[in-house]
């Protein structure tokens, strides 16, 4: 009897570009900090040790796989030589790499200051490439203008990454270009007389709450969102208040794990309660869209952008039951604008109100993540505009 020796298994060519979108996938589902090089060597089908050949650690993966990512972009936007093509080109490659623009957006705080940097540098170049191509077509605009339509086109374009609805492929690169097109087409509201960008409305440090339990959530958000639940301490949080971490666990006595689900609910409830106030102030579905907008907005660039990002960024860190109702809770949420939207625009069916919804959602949690989109005394008034146009509805005048 002979037998056949098919020799050596021969390791595959593209075992590092493997190694990278097998990598992304798991920083996207599971977050940066909850994922292990061995979760990743798993996905890939190879030993811990044989991912450890290719990188030295698991911060190296990260930092090659966004900057890897980013410039796969940059390169394919490199061949569009109009806004059209360009958009297209962008919504192709969003539609491709799903997983991409969470962990470019969450999990870059985890890197080094230089590489935090050289990536943020990189996304800078995508809204600058469409902010350069729109004043082709749009030579009225200023700079600041461009580059805030710019951003808001990338954020739209970028949104299938944060949800999970699907479209026949075709059908869902329209789309994105269509609501692509209609933010660069946004005639943004002047500011008002007298006010000089730099100076932003809103966002001057105000008063703090005398509770010692509410200061300490307040403190908390800005510090999860910077840095990611496991790398705050209680003494970080206590600092901010001027206290000691043994006075925060007299707060929340079950420790930092309590006080995330406090901050996590509380950006949650603040989300609904605004939105039944909203719909009890309104008499049709385009005057509670608009309430909707005007007030999320608001939220966002007062706290700029860290409440929406925590309740992307920081559930892994829950119980697996408390991660579905506050998952079910964000669904119903979008299920509410939803409704309203087909009410207004009886055209379009489920799948693609929810596509526009989420695109109109994320402008407005991403934009204030970086300062110089809120530069502006009227920003909450710009991204409310912005996400009129995402929706495809004109506001009610009103009285």
């Amino acid at each position: 009897m002979s037998t056949t020796n098919s020799g050596p298994t021969r390791r595959p060519r593209n075992r590092r570009a493997l190694i990278i979108a097998a990598a992304m996938d798991c920083f996207h589902d599971s977050g940066y900090q909850v994922t292990g090089m061995e979760d990743i060597a798993s996905a890939v089908g190879i030993t811990a040790g044989g991912l450890y050949r290719h990188f030295r650690g698991k911060q190296e993966l990260l930092g090659v796989a966004l900057l890897d990512s980013t410039e796969q972009l940059l390169q394919a936007m490199a061949g569009a030589d109009d806004l059209a093509s360009l958009t297209r080109t962008i919504a192709s490659f969003s539609l491709d790499h799903r997983s991409y623009p969470v962990v470019w957006d969450r999990e870059t705080r985890h890197l080094s200051a230089v590489h935090q940097e050289e990536v943020r540098e990189r996304h800078a170049q995508l809204a600058a490439a469409v902010a350069e191509a729109l004043r082709v077509v749009r030579p009225e605009l200023s700079p600041h203008d461009a580059s805030l339509l710019g951003w808001a086109t990338v954020a739209v374009l970028a949104s299938p990454s944060y949800h999970r609805t699907e479209l026949p492929r075709r059908r869902y690169e329209d789309l994105l270009q269509t609501l692509a097109e209609a933010v660069c087409g946004t005639r943004l509201p002047s500011p008002p007389t007298g006010s000089a960008l730099g100076r932003r409305s809103g966002t001057a440090p105000g008063l703090t709450p005398a509770s010692r339990r509410e200061a300490l959530l307040a403190a908390a958000v800005p510090l999860f969102a910077e840095r990611g639940f496991q790398s705050v301490s209680m003494e970080d949080i206590g600092a901010v208040v001027g206290i000691s971490r043994l006075s925060v666990y007299h707060q929340f006595p079950a420790g930092k794990g309590e006080l995330l689900a406090a901050v996590l609910h509380r950006a949650s409830e603040a989300k609904w309660a605004a939105l039944v106030r909203d719909l009890a102030e309104s008499t049709t579905p385009g005057e509670a869209l608009g309430r909707l907008l005007r007030s999320h907005a608001r939220s966002t660039v007062l706290d700029h952008g860290a409440g929406a990002m925590l309740l992307v960024s920081e559930l892994a860190h829950f119980p697996a039951a408390h991660q579905e109702a506050m998952h079910r809770s964000q669904v119903d949420y979008v299920a509410e604008w939803v409704t309203l939207l087909r009410d207004c625009r009886p055209e379009l069916d489920v799948a693609e109100a929810r596509v526009t919804v989420h695109a109109a959602l994320t402008l407005l949690h991403l934009l204030p993540r970086r300062p110089e989109n809120t530069a502006r005394p009227d920003a909450a008034a710009a991204l409310a505009e912005l996400g009129l146009a995402v929706l495809g509805i004109q506001e009610p005048t009103r009285a």
